[in-house]
């Protein structure tokens, strides 16, 4: 039943189009404004969508996604599941690294020996090699991956993991990457320059395995601030950007020289409560003024009276203008493991402001929301607009809202009170965000790294674990089902919105827009 099931995944995988025909001409060069600041060339330091996306031009990965989200081969070229906690994998032959030396089956373990132990990570990547108990090298294009247990996700976190050369990476710095010195992989574009803030140049790698890229030079530019990505699009002095302005969305769409194109996204807009501390929570404090004495958002009641309080719809259609939809989990309906029982919360002031009371707090009380500014779409309006639904019902709420690099480093640190964060599902089922957000945190064992309100429930905990070690298909969507309904039931976080994902276009360019949000330069074309 094992084999059978992942043998089909691997001949569907196998017989997918890569990236299309080979152009029948190169056009010079291709300028991409994008809205989330990248913040490195190492693929393993810091896991962001937007470090993600600099990072798939240069480093590829044993298996990957197409922009529909189907899983294809990449450098393995091949897989079978030998048995419930082996698997084997042939590596696509002939391929070379950017300096010209062989691509092997040892580079593989040196990544794997890499990944999880970056110095001074703050988002490290040992999440997705938590299953991984050794790597065996059976030749220089096979290997074999042991599991603690059988792992059914192992290809989908392998997704994640940019594969290195042992040969320019062993020793290396996350800074010999951001200089060049390291940057080396096997992707369809190699590393030219690194501009923190700024800018990443990158020049066609002539010598990739795959068919050859439209672009010759692409330039992948930070345009943080929403208006200036439309201006520079306007002007002409980028071909394309991700997450246009909602407010621009209009304009854009009249003028006859720009293309609007949109996907349904995999991003969960949520908000995360503090339960980390028993007593005092940072940013709460009493109508008075004065820290109260015990962290409210340990009641339950609480937390639902705050998700009660929150009007999806009018956040969905007055904020976002119809570019995400009201949800109450993070899989978009109809996709493997949506919870069909979890509906939208209800929006219920009244019930809010009785939960409030039975709560002990029937007059409310003062809190800062923290948010970022240039992360998310209409990340800062997004927080003010819950704010003021907060407000209502005696909860009296303030947004601070800070640029990305300032933002997550704070969070992870727990230094907030309530924030707003995105996270993305590009597994494509519940798993991911159980695993890496809602199973109590454990640094040892890799679970629960981005579980920023710390969050602890141990009977959750075996229903996740248990789920995602569950090799048949059928069985194990039921049991991720189940873990949504569990976690859900007890508003560990409050959710919010499904965004759409959106890029805007010159008209003589054309873009396969990615569920996963990524901007990837061989998805574009020339029109």
């Amino acid at each position: 039943m094992l084999r059978r099931d992942f043998t089909a995944t691997m001949a569907a995988a196998a017989g997918a189009s890569l990236l299309g025909s080979r152009p029948a001409k190169a056009a010079a060069a291709l300028e991409i404004g994008l809205g989330g600041a990248f913040t490195t060339i190492d693929p393993h330091f810091f896991h962001a969508t937007p470090n993600h996306t600099v990072a798939m031009h240069m480093f590829e990965r044993l298996v990957d996604r197409e922009a529909d989200g189907r899983l294809v081969p990449r450098l393995a070229e091949s897989w079978t599941l030998v048995g419930p906690t082996l698997w084997e994998m042939k590596l696509r032959p002939g391929v070379r690294f950017h300096d010209g030396s062989p691509f092997t089956s040892d580079d593989v373990a040196f990544t794997f020996q890499r990944a999880p132990n970056v110095p001074n990570s703050p988002g490290g990547f040992g999440t997705f090699l938590r299953t991984v108990s050794r790597l065996e090298v059976v030749d220089p294009l096979t290997i074999r991956i042991h599991t603690h247990q059988p792992a059914p996700d192992l290809l989908l976190n392998l997704t994640y993991i940019g594969i290195l050369s042992r040969r320019t990476g062993e020793g290396a710095s996350t800074a010999d990457y951001n200089s060049g010195k390291a940057a080396i992989g096997t992707g369809p574009y190699r590393f030219v320059s690194f501009t923190p803030g700024n800018r990443v140049e990158l020049e066609r790698h002539d010598g990739w395995w795959g068919p050859a890229p439209a672009w010759e030079k692409v330039t992948l530019r930070l345009l943080a601030n929403p208006a200036a990505r439309t201006a520079a699009l306007l002007s002409g002095d980028v071909q394309v950007i991700d997450t246009p302005s909602v407010s621009d969305l209009a304009r854009l769409r009249e003028d006859p020289r720009i293309s609007v194109s949109s996907v349904p996204g995999i991003r969960f807009m949520y908000v995360v409560p503090d339960l980390s501390r028993e007593g005092e929570s940072p940013h709460v404090l009493s109508n008075s003024g004065q820290p109260l004495p015990r962290n409210p958002f340990r009641d339950r009641r609480v937390r639902e009276a705050l998700s009660l309080a929150v009007q999806r719809t009018a956040l969905a259609e007055r904020v976002m203008l119809n570019t995400a939809a009201p949800t109450g989990q993070w899989m978009p309906q109809g996709s493997y493991s949506y919870a069909p029982s979890v509906g939208i919360p209800d929006f219920n002031i009244d019930r809010a402001r009785q939960l409030l009371a039975e709560a002990g707090l029937p007059d409310g009380f003062r809190l800062t929301m923290h948010s970022p500014n240039d992360r998310y779409p209409n990340d800062a309006r997004l927080a003010q607009a819950v704010a003021q639904m907060w407000s209502r019902i005696g909860v009296r709420t303030s947004v601070e809202a800070l640029p990305w690099s300032n933002f997550y480093g704070r969070g992870i640190r727990q230094e907030y009170s309530m924030a707003l964060w995105g996270w993305g599902s590009p597994t494509f089922e519940a798993g991911y965000m159980l695993t890496n957000c809602l199973a109590t945190f454990d640094r040892e064992r890799n679970r629960g790294p981005y579980n920023y309100g710390r969050y602890s429930n141990p009977d959750l905990d075996q229903m996740i674990f248990s789920s995602v070690q569950e090799m048949d298909q059928a069985k194990r969507e039921q049991l991720l089902i189940a873990a949504v309904e569990r976690a859900t039931s007890d508003v560990p976080v409050i959710p919010l919105l499904m965004l759409e994902n959106l890029w805007a276009t010159h008209r003589s360019v054309t873009i396969s827009p990615r569920r996963d949000e990524r901007t990837y330069a061989p998805d574009i074309r020339p029109a």
